[in-house]
This record gives structure tokens, sequence and C-alpha cells, in this order.
């Protein structure tokens, strides 16, 4: 057969299998289990729609919702008896939803492990994905954030697609989808929601110029989200044949390669190429990618196993923290028993980054934080709050950042951390922490 005529069967396909989107979600049945890729918003609002003959409807998400025609709708008082939501790394409007006593369930897993978990635990019975129109072989391609819903297709979930010509179509051999799979799809233009960078505070970036001075010309980064990872990237102008080897592609990172900062010309793993997971960012980040042959976008299981990761010399990784104890460990998800984010790829990459030839990697957080009464606690405290989870262990923790300084724990004994940390806390609390470290026999 030749090409256009195999071209031309494929779109005969792609016609059969349009409908519109009450159409397309009408063949879910109540207590299916849906997973939701790249935020299909025409998909989630049919489901919204028909929620009455779902009790309840299980729907799953890697990523907390940014499309506030989402969230608003499945997260409303009207939806909590036909929706039952589970979010891996959580957002703000999850933190709202919970606060206001619409349960919200937490996966517990790295990003590394969440490919695992939906094939053999999850194991959803329909994956709604948001793509970019279908390519001359057949291929339509899995936009922002994949997640695992490549792995769930290949465990036997049925496929519904949004076609959106707004949606980036980025460049992999993995996260898409063939034609033949989907039971049935609509085209549906929806605005993509947008995530700018954080803007950095003076604080921030305060601690950004203590991790850019150890940083050296020829390194692989990974930047997390938040303040600090911004301006580390907005520090990094005069820097020369950095790599990028991320989970989350962002703006910061955009332009670092559009300034030739980043050219990849030094990594180990796929060398002269941006590598990661998933992208969030902006229009003009939307664009940079679409067609970009200069990234490459793969299945979390492979960019985020710390054996690919090590691979790279000289790999960095920076993270943010929301609170740390004098033995080093790192609470990065929740404050207390409220939750905010999840453990997402941060421990990943810090166990990556050990097995790294000159690798480093480092958790940043302000060190107090100012209540609403007008007074101030340190976030560097004896131990964590009561509640707290841990997310990156005390043995794995390299470098914990301040405004005040660096922090240094690797190989460090437990003294030696403690007196670290606390040359890093705010000066009114160090008197504080040592006497506090001193009476548990820590120093």
């Amino acid at each position: 057969m030749k090409r256009g005529d195999r071209t031309m069967d494929f779109f005969k396909e792609y016609t059969k299998k349009s409908c519109s989107p009450d159409e397309a979600v009408g063949r879910i049945p109540s207590l299916s289990r849906v997973l939701l890729c790249s935020e299909p918003a025409a998909l989630a609002e049919a489901l919204y729609k028909q929620r009455e003959r779902f009790h309840p409807l299980y729907l799953y998400s890697m990523m907390g919702f940014a499309n506030p025609e989402i969230y608003q709708r499945l997260y409303s008082e009207g939806a909590k008896e036909n929706f039952s939501v589970g979010i891996s790394y959580m957002t703000k409007p999850e933190a709202q939803a919970i606060r206001r006593g619409i349960k919200i369930d937490h996966l517990l897993t790295h990003f590394s492990n969440i490919e695992e978990m939906f094939r053999e635990r999850i194991r959803p019975d329909y994956v709604l994905c948001h793509v970019s129109p279908m390519d001359s072989e057949g291929y339509l391609y899995m936009g922002i954030c994949p997640g695992p819903g490549r792995v769930s297709i290949d465990s036997g979930a049925k496929v519904i697609l949004q076609v959106n010509r707004n949606l980036p179509m980025i460049n992999t051999d993995f996260n898409r989808i063939h034609i033949s799979e989907a039971e049935a799809l609509c085209e549906m233009d929806t605005v993509l929601a947008e995530i700018p960078d954080m803007v950095p505070t003076e604080l921030e970036k305060k601690m950004a110029q203590h991790i850019v001075e150890r940083i050296d010309d020829g390194s692989v980064i990974q930047l997390g989200v938040g303040g600090v990872p911004s301006a580390v990237g907005n520090f990094l102008g005069h820097h020369r044949h950095l790599g990028i080897h991320t989970e989350v592609f962002t703006d910061v990172m955009r332009v670092l390669m559009e300034k030739g900062v980043v050219d990849n010309s030094r990594k180990q793993v796929r060398p002269g190429q941006s590598v990661a997971g998933f992208l969030q960012g902006t229009r003009d980040t939307y664009k940079f990618v679409h067609e970009n042959k200069e990234l490459y976008f793969d299945r979390l299981s492979w960019v985020n196993h710390p054996e690919t990761i090590a691979r790279n010399d000289n790999m960095i990784s920076i993270n943010s923290c929301m609170a740390v104890d004098l033995r080093g460990q790192v609470c990065s998800e929740c404050i207390g028993l409220d939750t905010y984010a999840g453990s997402g790829g941060q421990l990943d990459f810090v166990r990556g980054v050990r097995g790294s030839k000159g690798g480093k990697s480092f958790i940043a957080m302000r060190s107090s934080l100012e209540k609403a009464d007008g007074t101030s606690i340190s976030k560097i405290t004896l131990t964590l709050p009561p509640g707290s989870a841990v997310t990156t262990p005390r043995n794995d923790t390299h470098f914990i950042v301040t405004e005040y300084g660096v922090a240094e724990m690797r190989n460090r004994t437990l003294s030696e951390k403690a007196k670290a940390l606390i040359g890093i806390a705010h000066p009114k609390f160090r008197e504080e922490l040592m006497y506090q470290a001193k009476q548990q026999l820590i120093i």
C-alpha cells in the first residue's frame, strides 16, 4: 500500500470515530476508573454535565488541575457525590477544595514509579487524553502532561481523545497514541491553561545566588517549580554548555535554550537534546516545544529513574521544600497534615544525582515564616511539625539552602548536620535551636 493510501485510511478511521464530547463520554459507565491526561477540558465538562449518572466515577490525574474550567466543576459542592478524585501531585486548587470539605485521595508515589502504580494497582478502565492533531502516520501526541497515560493504554484502558490544534506536538517515541487505538474522539480547540514560572522574591534571589555559584559550565540541570528554581534559571545567563535533564520543562528552561546557554553538548544521556517528562509554562513555551527536535519527552519511569539521571556527569538538581529538621529530614509536600504538593520527583533526582560524577542536589527554603499575627517561626526545627511527611530522608539530603547560606549534609554525622543547619537558620532562632539540640544530646 502506498503512503498516500495509508494516510487516507487513517483519516477515514479518524472521521468514523469523531463525535461530540457528550457522545464520547456517554459510553463510560458509573464506577469506572478514568485517567485524565493533559487536562482534556471539553471531555471533563461533558463528564460534569452527565454527573448525575455516576455513583461515583473514579477520576485520576498525575498533576493537580490548572484549568479552572476543570477544577471549578469537578471540585464543586454539587459534584462531590458523583466524582471520587485521586491526585499524585496536588496544587492550590486541590488544597482549597480539601479545606472546603471536598475529599481528594492522595496517590502516594514518586514520579519514577507512577506508571507502575497505574499499571499494577489503579488499572484505569478509560484514558481521556488531550492530544495534538494527527500526523501522516496516524499518531496523535499526548500533549503537556502525558503522565501514566501510555502505560494505562498498554494495560488495556479504552481511549477517548480531545483533539486540540492549540496543543504542541511534542517530540517523543513513547507518549503518543495511534488512531487505531482510540475508541472515540472529539475536536475542540479549548484554550490551554498557562502556568508561568513564579516571580522570585528578594529572599529567593539570595538563595539562588548561593546555588548558582556552585554550578559549573557544562553541568546538566534539573529545576523544580517555585521561586528559587526560577531565580536560578534567571541567574544562569553567563554559563555555557549547560544541559537539561528534568521531569518538567518550564519557561525559564525555554529561555536558556533560546539564549544558547543550554546546548546539551556535554550530556551523556541523549546529547544534543533537552530531556523532560512533561511540560508546563506559557503560550511562548508551548510554541517553542512544538515539533522541536532539540527536546525529547519520554516516560517518567525512564526520565526520573535514578540510574538514568546518574548517567549524566555534573548533574545538578534544584528543588524547594517547606520544612527541615535538625537531622536533615526534608518535608516538601505538607505542613503537618495539610497537603499542598506531593513527593513528585524530588527524591528521584536527589538519589540520581548522588550517583552522578560531580553531581550536586540542592533543596532550598526561606529560613523563617511570618504568621498572620506578625510573629515569625523558624522553618528549621528540632523535629518536623507533627503529621509532616518526610519527602527526602536525612541520609539522602546533600545541600540545604536558605538566604543565610548553604549547609552540606552528605556524609556528615548527626551533630555535624545539626550545627550546619543551625548556621543557616534565621539568626534570632539559632540560640534556641542550639539549646534544643544540646538538650536532646544531638550536639
